[in-house]
């Protein structure tokens, strides 16, 4: 069967937008112009504009039209948390995304206790229902809304610690934990893909049909988890790398695709 017209013209689009002749930023045809360039019904050309927005490539202004949206895709490089007593003043997040030639940031950071939901007890070992406290923050990139971040520990390890304060911690969770005797030994993730929910799309602004990465971290210690941190991010300008063993091979050459933008 064929492809029906608005998704033969939609793929036309994209492919120009791949191209980078229609570069972000840059306007589209207007519908009319569209029509004539394909001889089809502006209903059509309606349907095809639709699906290329809801893929997340282009965005309507209103009162100004559509216009190729403006995408930097950032790599998460899940595998540089570190294991043992870290190392330095900044936590893992900062430290990774500065190499990267971006500038991150954390804020509206709560602190709450909460009774452990049958997941969060799985993952954490203990009894569902039992105090755990969590830590809730937003996450920025270059003054961008990046990431929704939750992590919850079991209430004996953050008791009496500054995990127990709502503000931020500069040298990082993982830190704290160690100098508490809890030294992080290895993590296991688990990404998910969804929709997002209504709060989620919001912050992320997350254009319609577009889902988000859900990274379910628990970090262990030789006895037991110490941690679960589920984090949010926009699924259409997040990519997710793990480098396992020694890839020094890479050099730089491999970094373009860290920081880039995508039409």
């Amino acid at each position: 069967m064929p492809e029906p017209l608005y998704r033969q013209i939609a793929e036309h689009l994209r492919t120009r937008i791949d191209r980078g002749e229609l570069r972000p930023g840059e306007q589209l045809p207007s519908e009319a112009d569209l029509e004539e360039e394909f001889g089809v019904s502006r209903n059509t050309v309606r349907l095809a504009v639709a699906a290329l927005a809801n893929e997340g490539l282009i965005e309507s202004r209103a009162g100004r039209g559509t216009f190729v949206r403006e995408r930097r895709t950032i790599t998460v490089l899940q595998s540089t948390e570190p294991q043992g007593i870290p190392l330095g003043p900044k936590d893992v997040f900062k430290s990774a995304l500065e190499r990267e030639g971006v500038v991150p940031e954390q804020d509206n950071f709560r602190m709450e206790f909460r009774r452990a939901t049958p997941e969060v007890a799985a993952r954490l070992q203990i009894e569902e229902g039992e105090p755990v406290v969590v830590r809730r923050m937003d996450r920025f990139v270059d003054g961008e809304r990046w990431s929704q971040q939750e992590s919850f520990y079991p209430k004996d390890i953050a008791e009496g610690t500054e995990l127990m304060s709502p503000e931020d911690i500069p040298r990082g969770t993982v830190r704290v934990l160690a100098e508490n005797g809890y030294v992080q030994t290895g993590f296991r993730d688990e990404i998910n893909c969804r929709m997002p929910t209504r709060e989620e799309a919001a912050f992320l602004g997350s254009p319609p049909g577009a889902p988000v990465l859900e990274i379910f971290r628990v970090a262990y210690s030789g006895e037991r988890p110490i941690r679960l941190t589920i984090t949010v991010y926009a699924g259409d300008s997040t990519q997710v790398a793990y480098e396992i063993g020694d890839v020094s091979a890479r050099g730089e050459s491999g970094r373009g695709s860290r920081d880039r933008e995508t039409g």
